[in-house]
């Protein structure tokens, strides 16, 4: 029997109750957008401590009444004051997916000191809240869905206007359709099946909210509605955005193209993955790893992000810190993984601390930059290349794949070690490039979707196990309904959604 356990982290206070749940939903974005308004920092830290002392009222709260008619944004500065708030809203992405996939490993012991989601991430619980209603990562994907929307609706508000408020108020339009179409991109990853376009058209994909009310009714799209959304938000995003980002926080051209060579390979459509990666590749830079040194013991070896310190990135972002795998509780990597980074492999050391031998190793390697807590999921050169060496190998274009790989592979070497890869067919050539996607991409909160679209290719298959003295053997097969997570139960009560059995 699983112990119950307080869910650990932000959010942990969260009210119960639909009522309250609206209230709690409302009072985050209102306190958010009061705080970012004050300049002085005592008020704003009252303002923390009132906030606090709201949500731990619970229901008492809905007795009293509030005005909060100061506090509804209104102008373009107050949209632009939303879409910077990066470290508590869009600069952040789900994390669950990582502790459930095969890049880490736990012994028996450390399991307690996991939360309740967390624990049931990592042995792929059927029964996955255990009495919780909330989950974090779905929490704060709404929750970015919500503030791009009330921006979009702010704009979408103000009528015709011209000049540089036109230019201004489209570029805002622009971050908040990317930033929803990306929310509901990860949300799509963890809470509904990898999308074959033509295949699986009629599966439920996730509920799309499309306004700025709290109130709004929800129900679950199909697989194609959801997809069509989240393109049709980029399509419009692209249209809108400057060419290059003003900060790596901050949504570009270039950043839509990086997403759409994402999702497009993530959805199998290869030609398109490969001409929007083919867009973005030039505007970037690879970093050569060899300039950080063989025997570079830092925290965390690569630059910080800002304003513009890692040339690899198009766009920021980072998963939520769960306990494991960013602040250890006994969460290691994977040894079969750690092994297959070869001698003279400069990311055998700069992605990794190894405390005794192979099966006490930690990551360190995130593009997060001085952060020690942020695992970066965001996007990057390096994924580009990936997307266009797996593409060519798809499209039997087996040597201009690998000579992709090997001009990415020739900046994580030593020079002395390097030896270029050879392409002798194409399914070996396509073998290496996913080897290789693999160990690049480690820890990014990609390989869960790798897992679930690699799973229904013959040959790829992969059958997750996790074992344990006493508690025994865990299996995830390929089919298995627990790739996709549960919503949580406080949403489908109370809006009756339809969700895929576990």
């Amino acid at each position: 029997m699983e112990e119950q356990r307080e869910e650990a982290g932000p959010g942990s206070s969260q009210p119960e109750g639909p009522e309250v749940l609206d209230i709690w939903y409302e009072d985050r974005f209102l306190g958010l957008f009061i705080m970012m308004k004050m300049k002085n920092r005592f008020m704003t830290m009252a303002m923390i401590g009132i906030t606090m002392a709201i949500l731990g009222c619970g229901k008492d709260f809905l007795e009293k009444r509030k005005d909060i008619s100061l506090a509804v944004p209104r102008t373009l500065e107050d949209a632009e004051l939303l879409l910077n708030h990066t470290n508590q809203n869009f600069g952040t992405t789900p994390g669950l997916q990582i502790i459930s996939a095969d890049e880490y490993t736990m012994e028996e012991p450390n399991l307690n000191s996991l939360s309740i989601t967390e624990r049931s991430s990592f042995l792929w619980s059927r029964d996955f809240y255990q009495g919780e209603r909330f989950n974090l990562d779905w929490t704060y994907m709404f929750s970015q869905v919500y503030y791009a929307n009330t921006v979009i609706e702010l704009i979408d508000g103000m009528g015709a206007l011209e000049g540089p408020q036109k230019d201004r108020a489209d570029g805002l339009r622009g971050r908040a359709l990317f930033h929803r179409a990306h929310a509901n991109w990860w949300l799509a990853q963890l809470f509904a099946e990898n999308y074959r376009p033509g295949q699986n058209d009629g599966s439920l994909g996730i509920p799309l909210k499309r306004t700025g009310n709290i109130h709004e009714d929800l129900w679950v799209y199909s697989l194609k509605e959801t997809y069509d959304f989240i393109l049709s938000d980029l399509r419009e995003a692209e249209r809108l955005l400057p060419a290059v980002p003003s900060g790596l926080s901050s949504p570009s051209k270039l950043a839509c193209d990086a997403f759409f060579a994402r999702i497009f390979l993530d959805i199998g459509d290869y030609g398109q993955a490969l001409a929007h990666a083919d867009l973005a590749i030039p505007k970037l830079s690879l970093m050569d790893y060899n300039q950080f040194g063989l025997e570079n013991d830092s925290r965390r070896p690569f630059p910080g992000l800002f304003p513009s310190g890692n040339p690899e990135v198009a766009f920021f972002s980072s998963a939520i810190p769960y306990g494991c795998p960013v602040f250890g509780n006994g969460c290691r990597v994977d040894p079969q993984i750690y092994a297959s980074f070869e001698q003279g492999d400069l990311r055998r050391n700069l992605f990794f601390y190894r405390f005794d031998d192979q099966q006490n190793v930690i990551f360190r390697g995130s593009y997060g930059g001085a952060s020690v807590y942020a695992l970066f999921t965001g996007l990057a050169l390096d994924e580009l290349l990936l997307i266009k060496a797996e593409c060519l190998a798809r499209e039997n274009e087996g040597p201009m794949a690998v000579k992709v790989l090997n001009d990415l592979l020739e900046t994580r070497f030593d020079p002395a070690s390097f030896s270029p890869r050879v392409h002798t067919d194409d399914r070996g050539t396509l073998d290496m490039v996913l080897m290789e996607r693999r160990k690049q991409l480690l820890a990014r909160g990609l390989r869960w979707s790798d897992l679930k679209r690699l799973n229904r290719e013959a040959g790829r298959e992969e059958w997750l196990k996790r074992s344990f003295p006493k508690m025994g053997e865990f299996v995830l097969s390929p089919e298995d309904p627990r790739y996709i997570f549960p919503i949580p139960k406080e949403e489908v009560e109370r809006y009756g959604l339809e969700v895929y059995p576990r």
